[in-house]
């Protein structure tokens, strides 16, 4: 079966190294605040081109895996959670810093974060080939309605307010538009630029969005704060590790929270930090002893870590089968297995089975990987956080300025990067959401195609969309998406 051999492929090529290497990177980039998964594999995929994709793909899992726990190290250190997938993390995390029980409560949060990855994976394993086969039911029709949905979800729910996600979203489609039209091949929108008729390349965008507009912040706060030395943490490790009588009575909560963040990961939008303080508010509502919580309790350190960890595996259940990625991590993976000649839907699992299930395997074993590496160096990577901005903030810049060129080799890219980096840094001080923005570009595409070939094959007849049985439930899915969101924008307004 090409499930069992994939595996062995995924032990007999160097993949295992470079998943190393990619977990390793994530941790370091999770510890930095404002980093975090979607940076690191934005920052990664330039430097995969030529790559084996049996090495590539793994590689860049290992990132996600890796900035998720990662996110944990600073959260529970200096109480500053190093991505939002932490934000739960804190409330425990830090009380244990501060009784001397830091070590404590990293050892706790490598457990738990483990076991939500392995959970994820798995489920992912097990799911992704039952949804690729229903997937082949899909034609252009159930497509456009299936990135309509992807798109009503993303511009509802990612970030505080509705107006600026659909905005945002907006944004994206626009600049997914440029280029050749899909269907009578004229130009459009190319203003005459030969470097625009493919459209915007992939890449910059993704640069733009993410690793310019935070390589601006940094330099912001180094001459805000007019101090060569500023750094993100000032505390030790500290105290005794948890204990296995500790850990094996985590097992109900870990489980618990690793089921509920692989659902909460499998709705496009919603992804890890929603992910992280359901798990801790459901360990919080089970618990015998809730008064406990928030006053240093580990338990809501491996409710919070599990539960974000597992939306790994959950995210890419959509994002493979159905072409819609469920965050903006998994967003960034869609474009990475573009760059590498795989479109994801149903070919995944028959034309690419072979290096498909290689790097669905490699999220398993990711977090075996991490386990290893973060029970044994979480006092390094804590370290990590010590680096001054001043240092930081160059490299960072330097490195988004190579990774914009490694894409085709041209000037006009690095320009184009610097262009909309600095529009987004812009849109990113209104509070506009720029994950909703790259799922706009991600997404419009399969939009249009979809929405054209099906007018083509129904000889312009709209009723296409309203007849077909996927048709109708993805719809209803879309009015029950838009009004969970508004309810929970109501609720968050009166609060």
């Amino acid at each position: 079966m090409v499930i069992f051999e994939s595996l062995t492929n995924l032990f007999s090529s160097y993949a295992l190294l470079f998943m190393i290497l990619g977990v390793a990177f994530g941790i370091f980039l999770g510890a930095m605040p404002g980093f975090g998964a979607t940076l690191g594999i934005v920052i990664l995929i330039p430097f995969t081109f030529g790559m084996n994709p049996d090495m590539a793909l793994p590689m860049l899992a290992g990132v996600y895996s890796g900035a998720i726990y990662g996110g944990s190290i600073t959260a529970i250190m200096v109480g500053i959670p190093g991505t939002s997938a932490a934000a739960a993390t804190v409330i425990d995390g830090f009380e244990m810093t501060k009784k001397g029980e830091s070590n404590k409560a990293l050892t706790t949060a490598i457990f738990a974060s483990s076991t939500g990855g392995f959970i994820g994976g798995i489920s992912l394993l097990l799911l992704a080939t039952w949804l690729s086969k229903f997937t082949l039911k899909f034609g252009p029709a159930e497509y456009f309605m299936l990135s309509l949905f992807g798109l009503t979800v993303i511009a509802t729910v990612v970030g505080k307010s509705v107006t600026k996600g659909i905005i945002a979203g907006l944004i994206g489609l626009l600049i997914s538009m440029v280029g050749i039209d899909p269907i009578n091949g004229e130009e459009r929108f190319t203003f005459g630029q030969m470097y625009l008729v493919d459209g915007f390349p992939l890449i910059p965008v993704i640069l733009a969005l993410f690793a310019f507009p935070r390589s601006l912040e940094m330099i912001r706060d180094v001459f805000a704060s007019r101090k060569k030395t500023l750094t993100i943490s000032k505390f030790d490790i500290s105290g005794a590790v948890i204990s296995f009588k500790e850990l094996k009575g985590l097992g109900r909560t870990l489980i618990r929270s690793s089921i509920l963040g692989t659902f909460i990961g499998m709705i496009p939008g919603a992804g890890a930090n929603i992910a992280c303080w359901v798990g801790y508010s459901e360990a919080r509502r089970k618990s015998k002893n809730p008064e406990k919580f928030g006053a240093g309790n580990y338990e809501g350190v491996a409710a919070a870590e599990a539960a974000n960890n597992s939306t790994e595996g959950g995210s890419l259940i959509p994002m493979l089968t159905l072409s819609i990625p469920g965050s903006s991590a998994s967003a960034v993976m869609f474009g990475a297995l573009m760059i590498h000649g795989m479109v994801p839907g149903p070919m995944l699992f028959t034309k690419y089975a072979l290096t498909t299930y290689t790097y669905i395997w490699a999220i398993v074993f990711n977090s075996i990987i991490l386990l290893a590496i973060g029970y044994y160096g979480s006092r390094l990577f804590a370290n990590f956080a010590k680096v001054p901005l001043m240092i930081l903030a160059p490299v960072m810049l330097l490195v988004t300025m190579l990774g914009a060129f490694a894409t085709r080799q041209l000037v006009f890219d690095i320009g184009l990067t610097v262009i909309l980096g600095t529009i987004f840094y812009l849109l990113s001080l209104a509070k506009y959401p720029m994950p909703a923005i790259l799922l706009g570009v991600i997404l419009g595409p399969i939009a249009e195609k979809g929405f054209r070939r099906a007018m083509l094959i129904s000889h312009n007849d709209w009723t296409i969309f309203f007849t077909r049985p996927i048709c109708l439930i993805i719809l209803l899915l879309c009015i029950f998406s838009l009004y969970a969101s508004f309810r929970i924008m109501r609720k968050q307004k009166n609060n």
